[in-house]
């Protein structure tokens, strides 16, 4: 996440008492209409498709296992990124001061610093739940309800790691119209750059370890499952192809994530390194010009990363593509209902077939009974 909420230039202090307002950094109009295009996208795609995450494993009982319940807990991480970091952060250093009072400094400093921690873990928290499945099919796996005390301790350690830059922030004004909220630490000391390495350490390399091991794990045992069904093929114990088809689906899948995480968080991580280094040693390592594009590019990949990731996890299962349509299917017969009640007309004319109850008990985890059989 970054450090600076608003990254403020050396001179920016210099005001006087008169009402002057800090000028906004220069961004071509092409590219401002195409900043406002992409954060735009990638803000609604954010809400509607984690919306529609938490909406079924939350209305539907029989959805709420532990994968979908670890794959809700990373839309809400990302419907709270999208609500306070995708706007607030790219605005602050647009504007070059902030203008959301100071409330909202340490609320945004918390909570967008806390949400990018809860993603990764809860990714590397479904890559050793499904690795126990898939290498332990027929040993007691994880509740729901223990996956909920992982959860908070996820959410809680997140808090924990961003404790020191907490304490750190600060919201104070210069002048009449200018008012900053940065993190401010002491110029002649290092523990700035030191604790910037921890937390991308902690929040990036430790959970991509956990991921890849795990995810190249599960990889190799579907391979050697895969290998046995084509030998009891050849034997006359033929499966169906549905079977291979799933597994080449699932790999692909775990694939797409460990992809979509590292590529995602490196480029803002890298950022705030540099940054950091550049503050601390007082080494221009990055122009203004190519920092201020560069901070957009890192910051919108980012925000991008973390919706794509429990999307492309729950667009890439049947099951949840089937519980939206039984969704919708459902509401809109319930519309008709009352409509058609309204207007007194013979209720045996509507098509029950719209609202009858999907024949499916995940929404997410439909590989896990394939994978106990492999």
């Amino acid at each position: 996440f970054s450090h600076l909420l608003f990254l403020m230039d050396d001179n920016s202090s210099s005001f006087n008492a008169s009402c002057e307002l800090q000028e906004q950094i220069e961004i071509p109009l092409p590219l401002k209409l195409l900043l406002v295009s992409v954060y735009f996208f990638v803000g609604v795609t954010s809400l509607i498709g984690n919306f529609l995450v938490l909406l079924v494993v939350f209305l539907r009982k029989q959805t709420r296992t532990v994968t979908n319940i670890f794959i809700s807990s990373v839309s809400a991480a990302d419907l709270v990124i999208t609500f306070v970091s995708l706007w607030a952060t790219p605005v602050a250093f647009y504007e070059r001061r902030w203008i959301f009072g100071e409330a909202m400094c340490y609320i945004v400093s918390a909570i967008q610093g806390a949400s990018l921690i809860w993603a990764p873990f809860t990714l590397a928290a479904i890559a050793v739940d499904r690795y126990m499945l898939v290498s332990s099919p027929y040993k007691p796996q994880m509740s729901p309800k223990t996956s909920l005390f992982v959860i908070i301790g996820i959410w809680s350690g997140a808090f924990l790691v961003l404790t020191p830059m907490l304490e750190h922030v600060e919201y104070f004004q210069v002048g009449e119209c200018n008012n900053f909220c940065i993190e401010f630490w002491d110029p002649a000391s290092e523990l700035r750059l030191v604790y910037g390495i921890c937390v991308l350490l902690i929040r990036s390399g430790l959970p991509l370890l956990v991921i890849s091991f795990c995810h190249w794990r599960i990889a190799t045992i579907l391979s050697s499952h895969g290998r046995k069904l084509q030998e009891r093929r050849n034997t006359s114990e033929a499966t169906s192809a549905s079977d291979i088809r799933r597994k080449q689906r699932l790999q692909k899948l775990l694939l797409s994530m460990v992809l979509i995480f590292a590529v995602s968080s490196f480029p803002i991580d890298l950022f705030n390194v540099l940054q950091d280094i550049q503050l601390v040693y007082h080494k221009p390592i990055i122009s203004e010009e190519w920092k201020n594009v560069l901070f957009f590019l890192c910051h919108w990949i980012a925000m991008a990363g973390c919706l794509l990731n429990p999307l492309v996890y729950a667009w890439h299962n049947d099951n949840f593509r089937a519980h939206i349509k039984n969704l919708c299917s459902s509401n809109r017969t319930s519309f008709k209902t009352v409509v058609t009640t309204a207007s007194r007309v013979d209720h045996s004319k509507l098509d029950t077939r719209e609202h009858q109850p999907l024949h499916t008990t995940t929404l997410l985890d439909a590989p896990d009974k394939d994978d106990v059989k492999l």
